[in-house]
Order: structure tokens, then C-alpha cells, then sequence
């Protein structure tokens, strides 16, 4: 086994918090109809700071989806993950930093989120409970990016 002061990474999450949860369940009868699941995810740098030593960043990954048996309403979910992260400046620049920020913070916010949502539906009855798709981090951030400038 290989020590773990060998093998840690300079980027490191500090904390972690659900900032926004919100969970709307309808009836359903249970028919064989399709289900429409819409997605939608989003991302938001909240601070960037540093000190003489580090770093620190807060991220928050945000997801938004509904189901729908044909227009009528299933259920929808609307969540705010939030992290807080640091770098070593001895390893890291600040460009570096919030690049990291926005790939593996988003990434480790994402599972946080998906496990949270599988649990949360898991416990409202849903059953199956509702797991998320595993997204595309480099595409959301070249996305984001391309709206931002879009905005500007």
C-alpha cells in the first residue's frame, strides 16, 4: 500500500453543505406510460480568495430536474451543493487553482449531490430511487463559459 502523504493532491475540500434542497412528489398510478426526465446543471464560482499559504475557493454545483408522465407533473428536484476548497500556493498559482476548482470541485460536488438525491428520493419512496447521470465536467465547463461570454 502506497502512504498517503505520497499520494495527496494540493487541492483538498474543506466543507461541504446542502445550501438548497426542495423535493415535489404527485400521485401516480403506476401506469406503463414513458417517463420524461428533464435535466439541468449548473455551476457558480462563489469566492476566490488567498492568503500567504493558500488558496480558498467556494463552488456551488446546482441541479435542477423534473419528470413528467405526459405533461402531468411526477416529480421534480432542485438542489444547491456547496464546497469549500483550498491549494497550496507553494504547488499551485492561482489560474491553476481555480482551474482545479472548476474540474475536480465540480466533480466531487456532482457525486455529493448524486448520492444525496438517491438517498433523499430513496427515503420519499421512490423506487426506484432516482440516480442522476454521470456528466460530461469539460463540456458543462466549456458551456458555461461559452454563456458567460455570450452574456458579456
Amino acid at each position: 500500500m502506497i502512504n498517503i502523504d505520497r499520494i495527496k493532491a494540493d487541492f483538498q475540500i474543506i466543507s461541504s453543505r446542502v445550501v438548497k434542497f426542495e423535493l415535489e412528489t404527485r400521485d401516480w398510478n403506476e401506469e406503463k406510460e414513458s417517463i420524461s426526465v428533464s435535466n439541468n446543471y449548473d455551476y457558480e464560482i462563489i469566492k476566490l480568495e488567498e492568503n500567504e499559504q493558500l488558496y480558498y475557493g467556494v463552488l456551488h454545483f446546482k441541479s435542477y430536474f423534473t419528470a413528467k408522465v405526459k405533461n402531468k407533473l411526477l416529480f421534480k428536484v432542485n438542489i444547491i451543493y456547496e464546497g469549500a476548497f483550498i491549494g497550496k500556493k507553494e504547488k499551485l498559482g492561482m489560474q491553476d487553482f481555480k482551474n482545479m476548482l472548476e474540474l475536480n470541485g465540480i466533480v466531487t460536488l456532482a457525486h455529493l449531490t448524486r448520492a444525496y438525491v438517491i438517498s433523499c428520493t430513496a427515503l420519499a419512496g421512490f423506487n426506484p430511487p432516482v440516480r442522476l447521470p454521470l456528466i460530461n465536467i469539460h463540456k458543462l465547463k466549456e458551456m458555461k463559459e461559452q454563456t458567460t461570454t455570450q452574456k458579456q
